[in-house]
């Protein structure tokens, strides 16, 4: 995890955009849905907008099946019937929140400063020893502390009592507190070795359970409170135990899941790395033939990463559970493809969706209905009655990548008044672990 010890006086900022001035929008001539999509009737949760995410798809006009060969990784999700919140919305810089924001960061590292100042303090080896452990076992707890904070946001936020502004910088504030705890935990350990036949009993496995807090998503939002990076969207699912950031920046998707039920927090289980492996290898096979894996393990928590061309994976396994309860995931977009694809041609203008599952990597692109030459225009998405999102412009090659919405959606291409095109579609099923 990056350290945050010197992130400006800037903090994240989520918000909805509306667009101005959108114009008529004329019927649609061609609409072409591609995907073997079966909405799943069992499921209740609602998208941002109140709508059900379980939803029949556009189907008029040429209807195909898919290949199998859409190279979608395995990802963990909050199960359909467990959500209970979803939102996309746009993160820009603000100032409002920046001092509490630091003010966290900088509290636990002026700490780690007067318990180092402290042991150094002691008279004698075993007196340091002694505050040692003390100051050991205070990080522990404050990793206690940090869980239930994060439950306590996660219930928050399901409860509408907390914005998707509020939720990401409150994760990104016990990410940051979790990094500046295991920087004192390092010192610690250095400490330990300075003294002759002690050391402390578990320090490693402290460690592990404090990058447990961390993620890719979280990182570029502190680059967005840093300034270091554009403003960009995040997808935010969360269930009663467990949540889902994705975000594209820069070329790559990047996403990060908890799943709180599999959790054990058992700290006398163990696994060696070959057992940690083989649980991540059953829920990911397809990632594991891009590349080989490494594992570290220690106690109830293990780290297995997996690198292959264009992506890499971090899962970590629970001891107790012997199941993957959180992972970080990387996907170059120009190595991500769909094959369920949605079409729609309006006034010589073709909108073309290569949908996926909620919160994954969406592709729009806009070109010519007649040429096929690329179209530079505006892309906004909306769902229901809900406002609509402004997301950005394809550009010269016409294409944009995004994230997916949950459940049905509309994707319009906006230029002038009177330019303007749209497809109507919805996400898809996501592959799970367990699929």
């Amino acid at each position: 995890m990056r350290s945050l010890a010197l992130l400006s006086v800037l903090a994240l900022s989520l918000a909805l955009v509306s667009p101005a001035g959108v114009g008529a929008v004329a019927t649609p001539t061609e609409t072409t849905v591609i995907d073997d999509y079966r909405p799943n009737v069992g499921a209740t949760p609602t998208d941002g907008s109140g709508t059900n995410s379980a939803v029949t798809p556009v189907t008029s006009g040429q209807v195909d099946e898919p290949t199998n060969g859409a190279n979608q990784t395995r990802v963990l999700v909050v199960p359909d019937t467990a959500v209970q919140r979803t939102e996309i919305d746009g993160a820009t810089l603000n100032l409002g929140p920046a001092t509490q924001f630091n003010d966290n960061v900088s509290a636990v590292e002026i700490q780690t400063a007067a318990v180092v100042e402290y042991i150094r303090a002691a008279e004698d080896d075993s007196e340091r020893s002694r505050r040692i452990i003390q100051a050991s076992s205070t990080v522990e707890t404050e990793i206690i502390t940090l869980r239930d904070r994060q439950q306590e946001a996660i219930e928050a936020f399901n409860a509408g009592e907390l914005s998707p502004e509020a939720f990401v910088v409150e994760l990104a504030t016990i990410s940051a507190k979790a990094d500046a705890l295991e920087q004192r935990m390092m010192r610690l350990t250095d400490l330990a070795e300075e003294i002759d036949g002690f050391s402390l009993s578990r320090p490693t496995e402290i460690q592990y359970e404090l990058r447990t807090f961390g993620g890719p998503v979280r990182e570029r939002a502190v680059d967005a409170i840093r300034g270091t990076d554009e403003p960009t969207l995040f997808f935010l699912t969360t269930g009663p135990e467990g949540y889902e950031l994705a975000t594209v920046d820069n070329g790559s998707y990047y996403r990060e899941a908890y799943r709180g039920a599999e959790f054990s927090g058992n700290t006398d289980a163990t696994m060696s790395p070959d057992e940690a492996v083989d649980v991540v290898e059953a829920s990911y096979p397809d990632i594991f033939r891009l590349g080989d894996p490494s594992a570290t393990t220690s106690g109830t928590t293990n780290i297995v990463t997996v690198s292959g061309p264009g992506r890499s994976l971090t899962a970590f396994v629970d001891s107790g559970e012997e199941a993957v309860f959180k992972e970080y995931q990387r996907i170059a977009l120009d190595q991500y493809d769909s094959e369920a694809v949605a079409s729609n041609t309006i006034n010589g203008i073709n909108v073309t969706v290569n949908r996926t599952y909620p919160g994954g990597p969406l592709r729009i692109s806009v070109t010519d209905a007649e040429s096929g030459e690329p179209i530079d225009l505006a892309i906004t998405l909306s769902q229901g009655q809900a406002e609509r999102t402004a997301i950005g412009r394809t550009g010269e090659d016409g294409t944009l990548w995004t994230i997916s919405p949950r459940g049905s959606y509309t994707a319009l291409a906006v230029g002038d008044e009177t330019t303007a095109a749209y497809v109507e579609t919805n996400s898809t099923d996501p592959p799970t672990l367990d699929a």
